[in-house]
């Protein structure tokens, strides 16, 4: 059948109408007259398949990718980047209105490094044969992924060919100083030590070489595998310069940072603050958090390992907070504390705008201030927001 993709979902999907039903269609572009397949029914809606782009949109690009319409990653490659900034603006825009019921005025800000861009990558592993998830969530063989840098993909190369059939998942982190791997299975590493710094064996170290690293701004990040990072390394400054800019601190300002990772908002707030608290679930990157401390002679921020759900209550002394939640978002537990403390700003930051404004109406005591945007994921429908939140009621601080 032939349809018009009439808009774009907020996975970057396209939407079109057959007989009165939404049928939503990956790869396609407003505007565009495609055949399509339906692949899948649903009670309210249909999952289509491009057979072949009739008619295309003016805002449709060649991609540089020739995985695009088979991977799937990439999801918004066929807009340039101009048409992405704009898609995602107007995602954030109609998700609040539609959910939260405002209108809200923000900016977005992008990123330099379009493409080779991420810092880490996750490969599958089937039957010995090493790639990508395919957009049908089966496996895509490639030769190269154009979102990671050379350097990565000439690793991948070479794993590729060695004897993969006891190797299930794959994952590669970059840092400044060179490769992180972890191989969830078993392998022959001998002929790529050389290109990592060190190399993990489901999820013990097999090859030792030399601790990664990322520069932030002034501050120097020890990463490890099961860490979070942001993976966008050329853009993290820009997003946590918003975070500056929303938390207007003083040193003064006692902050607790929820979901600190590897300490990375911490320390980079840590020079305009008075003191900061990260609170981390992970053990290793909270060794991380507080040896790169140590590493950057930081001495206003400590580190705590432990549930944020557990550890957050109505004694928490602090007048600002950060909460940088995984993309599930914030528990019940959390969200009723933050609402019964009195702090001056709460910063909320997101990868997932729809778990975002779920939270958000929950937080019921504070009021929207500002959102920003920042593309952290060129070529994505992924989005990061920040947040700023102020109480509605003037109460005391802590």
């Amino acid at each position: 059948m032939q349809v018009k993709i009439i808009d774009i979902d907020h996975k970057g999907n396209g939407i079109a109408r057959v007989e009165n039903k939404v049928v939503f269609v990956p790869k396609c572009v407003i505007g565009d007259e495609v055949e399509l397949e339906i692949v899948k029914k649903h009670k309210k809606y249909d999952d289509g398949r491009i057979i072949n782009v009739v008619n295309e949109s003016e805002d449709r690009i060649d991609t540089i990718c020739p995985y695009y319409n088979l991977c799937g990653g990439c999801n918004i490659s066929n807009l340039n980047y101009s048409k992405q900034l704009e898609y995602k603006k107007n995602k954030v825009i109609n998700i609040f209105k539609r959910y939260l019921g405002i209108n809200i005025n923000l900016d977005i800000i992008g990123s330099d490094q379009r493409y080779e861009y991420r810092n880490k990558i996750t490969y599958k592993c089937v039957d010995g044969r090493l790639g990508l998830v395919s957009i049908d969530n089966d496996l895509i063989e490639i030769d190269r992924c154009m979102l990671v840098s050379d350097k990565v993909n000439e690793l991948y190369n070479i794993i590729c060919s060695e004897d993969l059939s006891k190797v299930r998942k794959i994952v590669v982190k970059e840092c400044d100083n060179g490769l992180l791997l972890d191989v969830s299975g078993d392998m022959n590493i001998d002929n790529i030590k050389h290109m990592c710094l060190s190399i993990y064996m489901n999820g013990d170290f097999v090859y030792n070489g030399n601790d990664g690293y990322i520069n932030i701004g002034d501050i120097k990040y020890r990463i490890s595998m099961n860490s979070f990072f942001q993976i966008n390394t050329n853009n993290i400054s820009r997003l946590y310069d918003v975070i500056v800019k929303y938390g207007d601190f003083n040193k003064n300002d006692r902050v607790i940072d929820l979901y600190c990772g590897v300490g990375s908002i911490s320390l980079y707030i840590s020079k305009y603050v008075g003191s900061v608290l990260g609170i981390e679930i992970i053990e290793d990157a909270i060794f991380d958090a507080k040896e790169n401390a140590k590493i950057n002679g930081i001495n206003n921020v400590d580190f705590i390992c432990g549930d944020v759900s557990k550890l957050v209550d109505c004694n928490v002394n602090g007048n600002k907070i950060i909460v940088d939640p995984p993309r599930v978002g914030l528990d019940v537990h959390t969200i009723e504390i933050l609402n019964e403390i009195d702090v001056d700003r709460l910063i909320y930051v997101s990868c997932d705008p729809m778990t975002l404004v779920r939270d958000l109406k929950l937080l019921s005591n504070y009021k929207i201030d500002d959102v920003m945007v920042v593309d952290m994921f060129p070529q994505t429908h992924h989005v990061e927001c920040t947040v700023l939140l102020g109480r509605k009621e003037n109460k005391k601080i802590l």
